[in-house]
This record gives C-alpha cells, structure tokens and sequence, in this order.
C-alpha cells in the first residue's frame, strides 16, 4: 500500500515477547509493479511453505541458526485495516492511488464513491498530467475509460464492482450503464 519493492518471509523461534525471538531462516521476495496483495500471497504462501519444511529439517538435524532480531524501531507500522480506511482519496497522488488499491486487492477492496453510489476498486493505472481539473471530477467516454482526476493527474478505473453486482471490467460495465 506504501510502495514497498521487496517483502519476504521468515521462521523464527518464539519468545514470550512479540518479536523477540531468534530469526532461523528468511527469504526475500520481490513485490512485482503488477502484483496485487492477492498474486503477492500466492507466491509468498509457496515460498513460507518450503521454508517451513526447511527450517523443520534444520531444527531437527540441530543446525537452525539463531541470529538475534535486530529491531531500532523503524519499521514501518501495520495498522488495522476497516471498511473506512479503505476509502480511496483522490487528493493523493495516481501512483500512491494504485498502490493502495494493489494493497487492498482482492481483498477487503478499495472503494469509492462515482456519483453517490459505492463501488469496489480492484484495479487501476495512474496517468500524469498537467489537468487542471478538480480532484474526484469523472470523466468517461461511455465506452471503453472511466476516469477520475488526482492531485497529478487522472486515475483510470480498470477493474471495480458496482454494488450489488458482479466484479467486472470497466468496458464492459460501460456497455450497460451511465456514469
């Protein structure tokens, strides 16, 4: 959701203390411009998986490493995530836009609101430019783009789900419906 380019697993031993026990293995994996949290849990998922199996075999033979956590407090904060916080602000940027959708797809979703009704965000590109128009302004040509302006530029709307319905692409939304 921040933009992060890498994230990563790790097997640890458990201390009573949150995250203080001895790190055993950890692997890095890269967060791919076209991942979304939903494509980035697969690969991580497969990736835990094997460490697991390793980090067994390890403790089992006796060779697990024990390399201490070494924590100055600058890691980044995960806070909780609720229905109210999942509501895309348009006054920030395009690309800090499609990094919070990407963060938060498939789920719980991004969402918004186009002319006073709800729809999911799953899927958006950011585009630059020197617009003057005032964030949140729609603009659509009623057949294949569905956009909204930003603090640098314009949001498309890719992929979202009106409420009520079914997940679709923004064309084929535009077939049956008005914005």
């Amino acid at each position: 959701m921040i933009g992060e380019r890498e994230t990563g697993v790790t097997t640890f031993f458990l201390q009573h203390e949150i995250d203080t026990g001895s790190i055993i293995f950890q692997e890095t994996e890269p967060i791919l411009d076209t991942d979304d949290v939903g494509s980035l849990y697969e690969r991580l998922m497969n990736r835990g998986a094997m460490l697991v199996l390793k980090t067994v075999e390890a403790i089992e033979n006796e060779v697990a490493p024990r390399t201490p956590q070494m924590w100055d407090g600058s890691a980044p904060h995960a806070p909780k995530i609720f229905k109210e916080t999942c509501k895309i602000d348009w006054n920030q940027s395009g690309e800090q836009i499609r990094n919070f959708v990407r963060g938060l797809s498939p789920y719980p979703a991004a969402w918004t609101e186009l002319n006073g009704k709800p729809y999911k965000v799953y899927q958006v590109a950011a585009e630059k430019s020197a617009s003057s128009k005032p964030v949140g302004e729609i603009q659509s040509d009623s057949k294949s783009y569905l956009k909204v302006s930003c603090s640098d530029g314009w949001v498309s709307l890719e992929e979202f789900q009106p409420e009520g319905k079914r997940r679709m692409r923004v064309e084929e939304f535009l077939r049956g419906n008005k914005i």
